[in-house]
């Protein structure tokens, strides 16, 4: 079969263009089994991201030194954790979709990276340029260290061990060779500085994000910023207050050649029980903020009055018996200057949720994931169960969205306190192997994957707990995409799309289509000729442009999926606005076996996309 199919700027040739969308045609959302990063190295604090030029996903964690549980230091874990102790943040790389997963060996020395580029165990963090280039960051509770890999993760080329002093850096992919990393530093509270060269120097002084707002009340950079690309400019999560961000959130954004951050309007004025906020950007520039609640009543209940048998602990939340609490986030459409009304995604009755993170796709598409307890306890020094909970929201920047929330994995992944005091917690004995936070993020097909540590495989010789957790990674398999529409239960492959256009990736995870800029029209056309892997032949395909199914007409008839043995479609995108667009292959073999192909275009594209671009499938799954 042969068909024809024209993408113009007409609204009505992309089906269901409008209004708030839905969750009725597509399934639930679903995760599959969890997957054992590793069964040694330690799984705090961890993140993944997709590299989907070289078809590499890599994982990343802290090295699990300020995370170490004492009752679980005389069990036989201890040992492997000791033998590959290299002063590293934990990296490993996946080829297979996070089937299976590889540790990151320079030159088979057990180091992650040259030594002399990366300094540091704790504290990581994953961001890509606008080139592809991935950065990573690490810690020695003084300097932070930038690392940078050209080969999806495979080996780092660039680095510093000293970007700059600093506790809890954060960092942010900006143009070509270009990264921001952000951190508390001795001199000035919070300061952002700029490396231009793929991490090998970085900028001698800083940004400042930190100060007093009109009010009197101090602010400062506190959580993980993202490059805006199409406005030039990086938007920073800030806590009002201090301590646990005190007197709630906000934002603060940089325009290049700016000499500091400006602060901008408020998203929440109350206490968190995390560290610090998350914020995401989707594919229209909405920005989203992420956090945790933290009612209390007007007591001397809480872990912060008393921890029996050590007195009072610093830094281990607030005053109080603990309340049931909620996660809520608030969207933005002008970037933080005003805020919607809070949305709650979660409020259990008899337990209490905390450490959200956020990820955005496509206009309005989110995923928010969060620990949750089994039952209402202050976490810092009272036992529970921790399951990991995960939602997506469709039309989340709008007053109705559509909530889907499950537990993604089915088991609790912790069961003991959650202890929030730091460095403290290895000094008094509590439990600290979880981190501080855990992380979600979008693969190449548009969907959700999920790192985090797991403290439930236990000792194998004592049986007892570990003194560390190990890095467990989570990939959604069912429930509409985030990016490019249609949903996720296929794997990644070729399907014969011409690679993305360079620079369209946008580097935050938000893949899906960007705001219009100028007045320019594409130029840019190609035919696609979807073609099986070898031993398998394609029943049907379903194409997606810009998140949206496409109706196909061929042989006079609009049809949403193709069948037969050859499809062969001519793709115009000649007209469309300048910006970037995705498109999106759905197809099933024979077989029964679903593959995806997601790949995003910039349209006023000067040339055509030679022939020599028609390529056949080769399945990466």
């Amino acid at each position: 079969m042969t068909a024809r199919l024209f993408f113009c700027l007409v609204a009505g040739l992309l089906v269901g263009a409008l209004g708030a969308p839905g969750m009725a045609s597509a399934a639930s959302l679903g995760f599959a089994p969890p997957i054992f990063v590793d069964q040694n190295l330690a799984g705090g604090e961890p993140l993944v991201t997709a590299d989907p030029v070289h078809g590499t996903l890599v994982y990343t964690s802290h090295e699990g030194t300020t995370h170490l549980y004492q009752p679980g230091l005389a069990t036989s874990s201890v040992l492997p954790f000791l033998v590959g102790y290299r002063d590293q943040v934990n990296m490993w790389t996946s080829k297979d979709d996070g089937k299976t997963w590889q540790i990151v060996n320079y030159q088979s020395t057990g180091f992650a990276t040259d030594p002399s580029h990366n300094v540091g165990f704790s504290d990581p963090d994953l961001t890509t340029d606008a080139g592809g280039r991935i950065y990573n960051t690490g810690i020695d509770l003084a300097n932070d260290a930038l690392f940078s890999s050209a080969d999806g993760g495979i080996t780092w080329d660039r680095g510093t061990p000293q970007c700059h002093n600093g506790d809890r850096p954060w960092l942010a992919g900006g143009k070509n060779d270009e990264v921001f990393l952000a951190t508390n530093t001795v001199e000035d509270d919070h300061e952002i500085f700029q490396s231009t060269d793929g991490g090998n120097t970085c900028s001698s002084t800083g940004i400042s994000d930190s100060g007093t707002l009109p009010g009197g009340t101090s602010y400062s950079g506190d959580g993980k910023l993202y490059y805006v690309p199409d406005r030039d400019m990086l938007v920073e999560p800030t806590c009002l207050g201090g301590g646990f961000c005190d007197k709630g959130l906000g934002v603060s954004t940089w325009k290049r050649g700016d000499a500091k951050f400006t602060p901008q309007g408020i998203a929440y004025n109350q206490r968190l029980l995390a560290h610090w906020p998350a914020i995401a950007l989707d594919a229209a520039d909405t920005l989203y903020m992420v956090w945790d609640t933290d009612p209390r009543k007007n007591d001397a209940g809480g872990c912060a009055n008393e921890n029996p048998g050590e007195g009072p602990v610093p830094f281990n939340g607030a005053p109080g018996s603990p309340l049931p609490n909620a996660i809520q986030y608030a969207s933005s459409h002008d970037l933080g200057k005003t805020w919607s009304a809070p949305v709650t995604v979660a409020a259990p009755a008899s337990a209490r949720a905390f450490w959200p993170w956020i990820a955005a796709g496509d206009a309005g598409k989110v995923s928010i994931v969060w620990y949750q307890s089994d039952k209402v306890v202050d976490l810092d020094c009272e036992q529970s169960n921790i399951s990991l909970k995960a939602a997506t929201i469709l039309g989340a920047d709008t007053g109705s969205p559509a909530i889907d929330a499950v537990d993604a994995v089915g088991r609790p992944i912790h069961d003991n306190g959650v202890c929030q005091g730091g460095t403290t917690c290895v000094v008094t004995g509590q439990d600290r192997r979880l981190g501080d936070f855990f992380t979600n993020s979008i693969d190449s097909r548009g969907c959700v994957f999920v790192a985090s540590g797991d403290t439930t495989k236990a000792d194998p010789v004592t049986g007892k707990a570990r003194a560390i957790s190990l890095p467990i990674f989570l990939r959604q398999n069912s429930g509409p995409a985030l990016v490019g529409g249609g949903d996720c239960s296929g794997d990644t492959a070729n399907l014969g799309l011409p690679a993305s256009s360079s620079g369209a990736g946008g580097g935050n995870g938000a893949t899906g289509t960007s705001g219009s800029r100028g007045h320019c029209v594409s130029r840019r056309r190609f035919r696609i000729r979807l073609r099986p892997p070898a031993g398998e032949r394609l029943r049907s395909a379903k194409l997606f442009v810009a998140g949206k199914q496409v109706s196909i007409r061929s042989r006079g008839k609009l049809l949403q999926t193709l069948r037969g043995r050859r499809l062969t479609l001519p793709i115009d995108l000649r007209g469309l606005p300048k910006g970037a667009f995705t498109v999106r292959v759905e197809a099933v073999t024979v077989s029964g076996k679903r593959l995806v192909d997601l790949r995003r275009y910039r349209t006023c594209t000067p040339k055509r996309t030679p022939r020599s671009l028609r390529h056949s499938l080769r399945s990466s799954g």
